[in-house]
């Protein structure tokens, strides 16, 4: 948080919940990794989001079924 302050960033990249609350408490923009993916096909930098959110789904990180879900529908997938 202190390198998005320092940076005057538009947003934190972070995908922890205790943290994301965190970030709101200070005002501070956040995003996620689902939210990364989304924007990248939106701007054409990758063709698909569900395959990379099958290697997030499958790695440590935690990511809800109701969140792919939703991710999977606006990217039109």
């Amino acid at each position: 948080m202190l390198l998005y302050k320092e940076m005057a960033a538009d947003y934190l990249l972070i995908d922890d919940k205790r943290g994301r609350k965190v970030a709101k408490i200070n005002q501070i923009q956040t995003i996620g990794s689902p939210g990364v993916l989304l924007q990248a096909k939106r701007v054409g930098l990758i063709p698909a989001v569900a395959p990379l959110l099958r290697l997030i789904a499958a790695s440590p990180v935690f990511i809800g079924v109701d969140l792919l879900q939703t991710i999977l529908d606006l990217a039109g997938e």
